[in-house]
């Protein structure tokens, strides 16, 4: 490996970085996994955490939530890793997090980041455009007030104003959400370059097809400064797949009893499920694909694929 070892979580970490836990990248989405679910907030169960801050393992966010709104929940976690925000339009590095700062990356507050998707008033002004073409109403975050956003959300003010501060993707809400209609803007949106998935009430527009070319370029730069990674990517959803499918092992956090829904086990055969839904499951998964990894001789059957990987990737095992 080149370069130092960067300084992922901002404490002194409790146990000897084995040259195993070097090699894994913990990639996740939050909203229904690790932030609890029906809240915005960080939940008080950090078991899990402190399990992957003990041991130095890297946690990197993955979400569709904008930079304020992470920078804020890395705070909360004392971490200092990349992170990719707002549906795969941007890789954000911020100093210290790697040895280097990678080509193409523009200078930012605290870091660098790499852009994969439009501005945020190109997106506001095509959307605009589309829906006043079509004659479909709808109520887009950057004509609200925080307060507006507060009650769209049901969060406080202060997260409200978090997630107004958007640099790439719109949040709106379509005033007639019958399917024709939300189908017609859709297909509009697609023609001029923009994508647009439901999240929760609302709609994500965004000229991003999904977050798996910003994970490709977190992975070369994780190979370029340390070698190969092992990647463990956690999520909720079936909008998570093209990215999932970039994970070495991939995990489905279930949540809210839905199951998995039957697209996801077709496009992603080989996705493990978590037993148990949103943090619980969230936990259950870094237990048992990291921590049966690094603490046990005997894997689980579950996490015996993984072990295999290692093996390929590197010609060793865990301990």
């Amino acid at each position: 490996m080149s370069g130092n070892r960067a300084f992922w979580w901002r404490h002194s970490v409790e146990h000897p970085i084995e040259e195993f836990a070097q090699r894994l990248l913990v990639v996740t989405d939050i909203d229904g996994s690790l932030l609890q679910s029906g809240t915005r907030s960080l939940p008080d169960e950090r078991a899990a955490l402190e399990f992957l801050s003990a041991r130095g393992i890297p946690l990197v966010i993955n979400s569709s939530r904008t930079r304020a709104e992470i920078e804020r929940l890395h705070q909360a976690l004392h971490i200092l890793t990349p992170f990719i925000s707002e549906h795969g339009s941007a890789l954000f590095v911020p100093h210290g997090s790697f040895p280097f700062m990678p080509a193409g990356a523009r200078p930012a507050v605290g870091g660098g980041v790499i852009e994969f998707g439009r501005r945020y008033h190109e997106v506001v002004d095509t959307l605009r455009l589309t829906s006043r073409e079509l004659g479909v109403e709808i109520v887009g975050f950057a004509e609200l007030t925080i307060d507006d956003v507060a009650r769209e959300l049901g969060v406080p003010p202060m997260e409200a104003q978090l997630a107004k501060l958007r640099e790439y993707t719109e949040l709106f809400r379509m005033v007639d959400e019958k399917d024709a209609t939300r189908s017609r803007l859709i297909r509009a949106l697609r023609r001029r370059g923009l994508r647009c998935w439901r999240v929760g009430t609302h709609h994500l527009v965004s000229a991003t097809r999904d977050r798996a070319a910003s994970l490709a370029a977190l992975k070369a730069m994780w190979r370029q400064a340390w070698g190969e990674p092992l990647v463990i990517g956690l999520a909720d959803s079936e909008d998570d797949v093209a990215w999932l499918k970039h994970a070495d092992v991939a995990v489905f956090v279930q949540h809210d009893r839905v199951g998995v829904p039957s697209r996801v086990l077709a496009k992603l055969p080989t996705v493990h499920v978590t037993r148990l839904e949103g943090r619980a499951g969230w936990s259950e998964a870094i237990f048992e694909f990291v921590g049966t990894l690094l603490n046990a001789r005997q894997p689980t059957a579950r996490t015996k694929r993984l072990v295999s990987l290692f093996d390929a990737r590197t010609g060793e095992r865990p301990p």
